[in-house]
């Protein structure tokens, strides 16, 4: 079995921490006290210094190839870890685009049936006055048929419900976000401080990720010379 394949066992590290503490003791005791006072002392301090220093070498000498070997193995786990999810994770993104997709479609019908609603309802309310004051005409009562028509529309505005599954919302909730189509266009409305950003490539992602924020508080009111707004 290769180095960097080799599983390092906890019994082994211990082991070996025996075995160095075992080394180091024959080479420096740092239990030992001293105190630097004159030439000599001066010259055992030095010593027991390079003793120190040649006790880290063959710590670092002993634990450098099994660490090795844990980054090793650590780093072809996380490999197959994420192989292993990676066709699964992908999978979930497609379903999830799938679904909001499907209940995009879904808003999208729902708001054009409200709307073919609404219509239906004010064409009704406005029929119904002109009836109404119709009537009052050939009664001989036009100031009261003129009241009726200067009377502002006004109907019950329609909901409609289209039932969809119950799922967990927060995974499919969509965001507004906001691209730049027309780099030029923006750029002339934009603002000096905006233009200065400009300069810098990097800069037009903060720069979107402002204007999307700045959309998702204005909702439809929001609108910016050369962006395009879209849902993701």
């Amino acid at each position: 079995m290769s180095e960097t394949a080799r599983v390092i066992d906890i019994t082994e590290v211990e082991q070996k921490d025996t075995e160095i503490e075992k080394k180091a003791l024959q080479i420096v005791d740092i239990k030992s006290t001293i105190q630097v006072v004159d030439n000599d002392s001066m010259s055992l301090a030095d010593d027991l210094k390079k003793k120190c220093r040649d006790v880290i070498k063959m710590i670092d000498d002993e634990y450098q190839p099994i660490a090795k070997s844990a980054f090793d193995h650590h780093r072809n786990v996380t490999a197959r870890w994420n192989a292993k999810k990676k066709p699964y994770q992908e999978f979930e993104v497609a379903l999830t685009q799938q679904v909001k997709l499907y209940l995009a479609e879904v808003r999208r019908a729902q708001e054009a049936e409200e709307a073919r609603l609404r219509e239906k309802a004010r064409k009704e309310e406005e029929e119904r006055r002109l009836a109404e004051a119709e009537a009052l005409e050939k009664e001989g009562r036009p100031e009261e048929a003129e009241e009726i028509l200067s009377e502002p529309i006004t109907y019950v505005a329609p909901v409609v419900h289209i039932e969809t599954p119950k799922v967990d919302n927060r995974m499919y909730r969509t965001q507004i976000k906001v691209r730049v189509k027309d780099r030029m266009v923006f750029l002339a409305k934009c603002p000096p401080d905006v233009l200065l950003m400009c300069l810098n490539e990097a800069a037009w992602t903060t720069i979107e990720s402002g204007l999307s924020r700045k959309a998702k508080a204005l909702g439809r009111a929001f609108s910016q010379a050369g962006c395009e707004v879209y849902e993701a």
